[in-house]
């Protein structure tokens, strides 16, 4: 994708958080002089097919642009992989875990980053790649301490002690570090009292707060670290439709090439994650329409990347996905499923769920039915706001089919709704209530295999069959930087004696903290 077709956005709205300015896009190209090598990873977390699928028909029905994504599946230099995600305590893995393979070549349980069940650490690939001399960094929308990101420089049995985990991260000496997160870092909010910002500053590192301190620094040579929200960094759609939030959060794609300005200067090479971390938590809020427009903010990312790797034939671009999710998919709707494309195309959503839900707090139910109405330009029943209310207000004392996020599982369902009359048994057409047509089946994680696509236009991957783990990715991250490192592992057997279930509290705190 060319700078200009990158700044050339269909919907006037999306040019805010989208566009690049001349001078920064020139900036981030001019980096390609140096022939960079290395390797791209993105992550899609908690991206399913059906995501990807609704992603692709917007953008081509609605916005009139072409995906990034499918033009990458369909080069002649790309390899398409489905990959097996199990982790060694369940056949439905946590990101933790999931990271962690791809990271360093070994299993490991749910909640663990980079660490065996039995204590034994495992060597990440960022660490061995830094010992070698190459640059090391991401980018995610997720906080900088979250899972996937924190697998790949932290050592922790419990993915949610994050206040410790930002202090690995000081400790990793990782080159480019970007993302939300603010509470893990700054003294008002850290239960130790430390101001983790001064000491990223004294071990040398620029540290940028916002969207403007961050184009600032793109000629900076200091190793950066870049936290831009008190937790995650916004959904794509709200930073588009508020003008605050578009304004001091980075888009996935700024993040994407002032890393990759910075990493590539190293002859030796670099490594960068690239994480679109909030898809996943859109899919556990049954948020569909939030999660195909950060699936979408992902599209442009690579289009970056694709234009970065262009101008540098030696790097090697892995885009991933780390399990499924919700079990977002497209339901064919009425006779033939003729009304199926009209359905989708109606979401239309100025706000996700999340945006919602903090204007509804301590409101009545006629200030949530137009809230609710406003955002999603969908009409709704009084019995439904008010399933909307209680659902926000009441307390949850049985979990039932999986549902854990409520109100958010209420109100993907209510968008969801189609009625039709019958005619001669048959259902009338034009339906009498169409809204639109992504189910889910839960709020939780999902097993089926994942897709994983690698290009590069000299890595050919022959010994690489179409069906691989997850663990198979990092040796062939090894393989293409001529690193030869093989990590300890367990088996299930012996894992399974240190797997410890939570107490419905515990797992209740673990699931908000997780995207909240």
């Amino acid at each position: 994708m060319k700078r200009r077709e990158f700044l050339k956005a269909s919907l006037a709205s999306f040019l805010t958080v989208m566009a690049f300015s001349d001078e920064v896009f020139a900036k981030v190209i001019s980096s390609s002089g140096n022939k960079a090598k290395g390797i791209i990873f993105i992550v899609g977390d908690g991206w399913p097919l059906g995501v990807m699928k609704a992603m692709n028909e917007f953008m081509e029905r609605k916005f009139r642009e072409r995906s990034n994504l499918s033009t990458l599946i369909k080069n002649s230099n790309s390899r398409i992989f489905l990959q097996n995600t199990s982790s060694l305590s369940s056949v439905v893995t946590d990101s933790a875990p999931a990271s962690v393979a791809w990271a360093t070549g070994s299993k490991t349980i749910n909640r663990s980053l980079s660490i065996l069940p039995n204590g034994k650490k495992l060597k990440t690939i960022f660490e061995i790649a830094k010992e070698k001399g190459l640059s090391c960094g991401f980018v995610t929308t997720t906080r900088v301490t979250h899972a996937t990101p924190a697998a790949w420089y932290s050592h922790n049995p419990n993915r949610d002690d994050e206040e410790n985990i930002a202090l690995e991260l000081l400790n990793s000496r990782l080159d480019v570090a970007m993302g939300g997160g603010d509470r893990y870092f700054n003294h008002k909010d850290r239960k130790d009292g430390l101001d983790l910002y001064s000491n990223f500053s004294s071990n040398g590192y620029r540290v940028v707060k916002n969207r403007d301190e961050l184009i600032n620094v793109i000629e900076d040579e200091k190793p950066l670290l870049g936290v831009f929200s008190s937790s995650h960094i916004s959904y794509f759609v709200d930073r588009v439709n508020d003008e605050k939030l578009g304004k001091k959060e980075p888009s996935l794609p700024e993040m994407t090439a002032v890393a990759l300005k910075k990493l590539s200067r190293n002859k030796k090479g670099f490594i960068l994650q690239i994480e679109a971390g909030r898809i996943d938590h859109a899919c556990h809020a049954n948020d569909a329409y939030a999660a195909i427009m950060d699936c979408y903010e992902l599209d442009k990312t690579i289009g970056v990347v694709l234009d970065f790797i262009e101008k540098n034939p030696d790097v090697l671009l892995i885009v991933a996905s780390d399990h499924g999710n919700s079990g977002f998919g497209i339901n064919g709707t009425g006779p033939e499923y003729n009304d199926a494309t009209e359905a989708l195309m109606k979401y239309n959503n100025r706000a996700s769920f999340e945006y919602m839900i903090k204007r509804m707090k301590k409101q009545d139910v006629n200030v949530v039915k137009n809230i609710f109405e406003t955002y999603t330009q969908h009409i709704i029943s009084q019995n439904e706001a008010e399933e909307i209310f209680m659902k926000l207000n009441g307390k949850k004392n049985v979990v039932i089919d999986d549902i854990w996020y409520e109100p958010e599982a209420t109100m993907g369902r209510i968008l969801r709704k189609s009625v039709y009359d019958y005619e001669e048994e048959k259902p009338k057409i034009p339906a009498k209530e169409r809204r639109g047509n992504v189910g889910f089946t839960s709020t939780n994680h999902t097993a089926e295999d994942q897709l994983a696509i690698v290009y590069g236009k000299k890595f050919y991957g022959a010994n690489l069959k179409n069906l691989i783990d997850n663990t198979d990715i990092y040796y062939l991250m090894c393989e293409y930087l001529g690193i030869r490192y093989i990590n300890p592992k367990m088996t299930r057997q012996d894992a399974i004696q240190f797997v410890k279930s939570l107490s419905n509290e515990e797992w209740q705190r673990h699931l908000e903290l997780h995207i909240s």
